[in-house]
């Protein structure tokens, strides 16, 4: 009957020797007359069958179950030492002694916890399916006493393996719970859910995933992560591969999606082991704001070689989840246990209280100060759980940074991932008396790639907002809809509106924050990517097209681009391409002329062709740089007159052909809005000019004199 129940035992008080800071007192041996009673006394769970001791527990010997007070007010009160030994040295013990024989019981004295804990009075026992429940109170008694004896809780008295017929069956390490840790008070929370797969859930495991999900959803557009860990008579289920302790972002819909898959395919195992459960939740290595234990019955079985009868509920079974809910709790968890249907009604609660805290959930009451919930329904779990999400998400902007990759165009954030840290955001209140404003904060490597701000309204009705970002080198905001963010109403589900505000390196926008409301505002940013422009040159003189360096000498023109990073306008070659700009970019497009010819005018200047593609646009135009490599086209139009000028009384020589002005090389390419060169005069018309009215000279006809001659 005792040789697995002595070694789990014998492990409990190694590791209670094993975690005393100090030598621990040793248990007394009894005196002539004397017999020793000692309980031990535990606190966290060790490991996955051990137990860490528990100082400062007082415990009292009854002559009676119910008796009021201790048989004696020294030598029946006993108080645990560093080691979780709480000893009571009984005299008169011998052979007719008064006390020889006596049967007595130990029970907790009112308020004999030390401070952090609570005690656990009275625990619910009974089949494992909720029916037949009874309040068992937490009592135990010794065995007849003699004298020279030591009677251990873990050997001799309390421990019992006779699962079938004693429900009050303990492990023989006297529980205690430690105070439940408080929410955080602040938007965005790191939660574990711990699902009950028991075969008892049945057909209502869909409706289980199901409040799972509406948890997941209410977090999704705050700060938040979830974890997963599943359960039947072992963690992770006999029915599921594995737990999953690491900490999934849910702070947009498609990290919400992500994390419900891993629990969408779970199927159902057997038997309520909520020890085991915990325990895996107490040896991950992520740190939880809360834990929520989702269950539909008590537990049938403990430790991680599923002992118990898997179908009855025993001081053991609870004891030992128990130990692990304190392990959890003292990481800081805040452990929240929501028993679901008939199977936690009623007394079962009693239960729920012990892993978790003493406060019951009541209708309307405040969510965040219960301890435990006792539901009808997944249904209404799930409802509570949504609730319970939101609660302190009161008069909150979230804001959740967006990356689009690079290779996406225009509004598309096909492939958006949550940003890194370090994107900055501010809020500012336009509206008088609101608190809490301005203030700046940071994302940080959570991944969740948010911040929240939680302004102070007092009774305001609304605050009016503006959130702006430190616009980072190499990105670009990409709007939606035209919007510089997307904002929705969390409580709601219903679009808030936004105006946007700002400029190119601090965008951002403006939105109306109702009084309590939880809002949530996703702002997207795409790496912009490297582009080039080039600008090529193009004559039409009377009429005949000449690319740049065929026209005839003295027509020149000098290409100009602004930019890139809002650089001023200089000279470019014409058809060489300009680096450094970003996709998205803008640079305006101009140039300076020279016609050399005073016959010659430029009549107009444009921007007629963009990437091959035929376009209309006064030169001078801004060009939006909208992918890798832009080229456009200038056209000027040049007309000349050629008529003949005046005879001159004498011929001229003919000058000299001047040089004719260097052509740059040619290059360059982008987008325009208005603009003008300068039109000189090009020298080779002159020439030309000037040899026609030579000619007209010598083409004169003869006058004949009267004399004849």
């Amino acid at each position: 009957m005792r040789r697995a129940t002595v070694t789990a035992s014998a492990l409990a008080v190694l590791a209670a020797l094993g975690t005393a800071g100090a030598a621990p007192a040793a248990v007394p041996a009894p005196g002539a007359g004397e017999a020793v009673v000692t309980v031990y006394t535990g606190g966290d769970r060790t490991g996955a069958q051990s137990v860490g001791p528990l100082a400062g527990v007082r415990l009292g010997l009854f002559a009676e179950p119910e008796g009021a007070t201790p048989i004696d007010p020294v030598w029946g009160v006993c108080v645990s030492d560093a080691a979780g030994d709480c000893s009571f040295t009984v005299p008169d013990t011998g052979p007719g002694g008064t006390n020889a024989g006596r049967e007595l019981t130990v029970r907790q004295l009112d308020g004999g916890v030390p401070a952090g804990w609570f005690a656990n009075p009275v625990l619910r026992t009974g089949p494992g399916s909720g029916s037949g429940s009874v309040a068992s109170p937490y009592a135990f008694r010794t065995p007849a006493l003699a004298a020279g004896n030591t009677y251990r809780s873990t050997t001799d008295f309390m421990i019992s393996d006779d699962y079938r017929n004693l429900p009050t069956a303990s492990g023989g390490v006297w529980q205690d719970s430690r105070n439940n840790p408080p929410l955080p008070v602040h938007c965005g929370l790191d939660v574990a859910l711990v699902l009950d797969l028991s075969a008892s859930v049945g057909s209502e495991l869909p409706f289980l995933k199901a409040a799972a999900d509406r948890f997941a959803d209410a977090l999704t557009g705050t700060p938040s992560r979830l974890a997963v860990f599943s359960f039947d008579q072992a963690s992770p289920a006999t029915s599921v591969a594995a737990n999953h302790p690491e900490l999934h972002p849910v702070s947009t819909p498609a990290g919400a999606a992500e994390f419900k898959s891993l629990y969408a395919g779970w199927t159902l195992g057997k038997g309520t082991n909520w020890d085991t459960a915990l325990w895996s939740v107490a040896q991950a290595a992520p740190r939880y704001d809360a834990v929520v234990v989702l269950t539909d019955g008590n537990p049938t079985r403990f430790a991680d070689d599923a002992q118990g009868d898997g179908s009855r509920t025993h001081f053991r079974d609870v004891e030992n989840g128990i130990f692990s809910a304190n392990s959890v709790k003292a990481k800081g968890s805040r452990l929240i246990a929501l028993g679901v249907g008939k199977g936690v009604e009623g007394i079962s609660g009693l239960n729920l209280r012990a892993l978790s805290g003493p406060t019951a959930y009541a209708d309307g009451g405040d969510l965040t100060a219960a301890d435990y919930f006792q539901t009808k329904d997944f249904a209404t779990a799930g409802q509570q759980l949504h609730d319970l999400a939101l609660s302190h998400c009161d008069n909150s902007v979230t804001v959740v940074k967006q990356l689009v990759p690079a290779g996406t165009t225009g509004e598309d954030t096909t492939g958006a991932v949550n940003a890194p840290a370090g994107w900055t955001f501010a809020a500012t209140a336009r509206t008088p008396g609101v608190g809490g404003l301005p203030e700046e904060r940071t994302t940080t490597d959570d991944g969740t790639g948010s911040v929240v701000f939680q302004p102070e309204l007092g009774e305001l009705p609304s605050a009016a907002l503006d959130v702006s970002e430190l616009q980072h080198e190499g990105y670009e905001l990409v709007t939606k809809g035209g919007k510089n963010a997307v904002c929705v109403n969390l409580d709601t589900g219903q679009p808030v509106d936004v105006s946007d505000t700002g400029s190119a390196d601090r965008p951002g926008f403006a939105l109306d924050l109702p009084r309590l409301a939880a809002v949530s505002c996703t702002v997207y940013n795409r790496p912009a990517a490297a582009a080039d422009l080039a600008v090529d040159k193009t004559w039409r003189i009377d009429g005949a097209i000449h690319p740049e360096g065929s026209q005839p000498a003295g027509f020149t023109a000098t290409a100009s681009l602004t930019g890139p990073e809002g650089a001023a306008a200089s000279p470019q070659p014409w058809g060489s391409a300009r680096t450094g700009y970003r996709i998205g970019d803008r640079a305006a497009v101009d140039e300076k002329t020279q016609l050399a010819d005073p016959a010659c005018r430029l009549t107009d200047q444009r921007i007629t062709a963009l990437n091959g593609a035929p376009v209309d646009l006064p030169l001078g135009s801004t060009l939006t740089l909208g992918s890798a490599h832009t080229r456009a086209e200038v056209t000027n139009t040049v007309e000349c007159d050629h008529r003949s000028p005046s005879p001159s009384p004498s011929p001229s020589p003919s000058p000299a052909p001047s040089s004719p002005a260097p052509v740059p090389p040619g290059g360059g390419h982008l987008a325009a809005t208005g603009g003008g060169g300068l039109a000189l005069l090009p020298a080779a018309g002159a020439a030309v000019l000037a040899g026609l009215a030579l000619l007209a000279v010598r083409a004169r006809p003869v006058r004949r004199r009267r004399d004849g001659h």
